[in-house]
């Protein structure tokens, strides 16, 4: 999943259309770069993505977190 080091390494954020079996409904937007993959998770979480589209991070070590995995990752920030 998420390694120690992505934690604090370099991030990216896009947003991309929820379903691909809708062609042409959406484009993916710019791509948000973030200093730490701590930040572009609490920016994603905390801020609503455009109608039709979801979160998607890509971290420095090359994983893909999308929006399930966000989700987890999101509640591990947070604590008991």
């Amino acid at each position: 999943m998420v390694t120690q080091s992505d934690w604090d390494a370099p991030a990216h954020l896009q947003f991309e259309p929820m379903s691909t079996e809708e062609v042409g409904q959406g484009t993916p937007s710019e791509i948000v770069e973030f200093p730490s993959l701590r930040e572009a998770v609490h920016w994603s979480m905390n801020n609503e993505a455009p109608a039709g589209m979801h979160a998607v991070i890509r971290t420095a070590s090359g994983a893909t977190i999308g929006p399930t995995e966000l989700e987890e990752l999101w509640a591990s920030l947070q604590g008991p």
